[in-house]
């Protein structure tokens, strides 16, 4: 706890990702990564592999808008660099983990845009559901966009802000579904190549060596939900595979999570 308080502390963020709880939420995905290297490392490399396969399709690779590039853990920059002219990395936290590798790869910048549209209105507002306008300002010369791993990821942080400031959860399980929604509407209409990586349903299974009596066996498990709040995605995915994000003891000693990822050309 005392190194996740100190991160917090001397990485670079706006006031807004500070006050809404996206720094908070940064630094803990990033000690989640840390406990759980292992099991993350095959999400990891097919989320890398797919980025890598979408940039090599491209016929001209002028600027690559990477949205929810985060710490970088499942980027592949270093193999990506060579490939483009610029590369911009899109998020609210840019944390130093990603900062450290920009910085030997000059064709690397960093933008700072509200990707789902809410947080103004957020902090402005903080007992109303903002309608989601999301905030990509492109360059002029981008040939491609890549939605990393953040679409499911959207409604998280503004639901427990509003959670904590009364509003119902009946009102926010909708307006969920609606920034998830918008995200997916975006992509589809900017009028380049985008590439979709993102998760979208959760299973729960129990752990192995745990399920060896009747009272493990006979455990409720969480039940089986759509990681996009309801929303359906339009098209089956490309590829898809199967990331264990909380795998056993990160949550429960009984059961692990696992979230089902796919590949979408919105």
């Amino acid at each position: 706890m005392l190194a996740e308080a100190l991160t917090w502390l001397i990485t670079p963020a706006p006031w807004a990702a500070r006050r809404l709880g996206y720094l908070k939420e940064a630094v803990a995905i990033t000690a989640r990564y840390r406990r759980c290297r292992a099991a993350w490392a095959p999400h990891l490399e097919q989320s890398r592999d797919a980025i890598l396969a979408f940039s090599v399709q491209q016929p001209r690779r002028r600027t690559l808008v990477v949205l929810g590039s985060g710490a970088g853990l499942d980027l592949p920059l270093e193999a990506l660099a060579p490939q483009w002219q610029r590369i911009v990395l899109v998020d609210l936290v840019h944390p130093w983990a990603i900062r450290r590798r920009a910085a030997r790869l000059p064709q690397v910048a960093f933008a700072t845009w509200d990707i789902a549209g809410v947080a103004a209105t957020l902090l402005a507002r903080p007992d109303h559901l903002p309608e989601p306008v999301p905030q990509w300002p492109l360059p002029a010369d981008t040939d491609a966009v890549v939605s990393l791993n953040v679409m499911a990821q959207l409604p998280v942080v503004p639901l427990a802000w509003l959670s904590a400031h009364g509003m119902p959860a009946a009102a926010c399980d909708a307006w969920a579904q609606q920034v998830v929604a918008a995200h997916w509407q975006q992509l589809a209409t900017l009028g380049v190549a985008t590439l979709l990586v993102t998760d979208y349903a959760a299973t729960h299974h129990l752990c192995p060596l745990r399920a060896t009596t009747a009272a493990d066996a006979a455990l409720p498990l969480p039940p089986d939900e759509s990681t996009l709040f309801g929303f359906e995605l339009p098209q089956p995915p490309l590829r898809q595979w199967v990331w264990r994000i909380a795998p056993c003891g990160e949550l429960s000693p009984h059961w692990e999570r696992q979230l089902r990822v796919g590949v979408f050309v919105p």
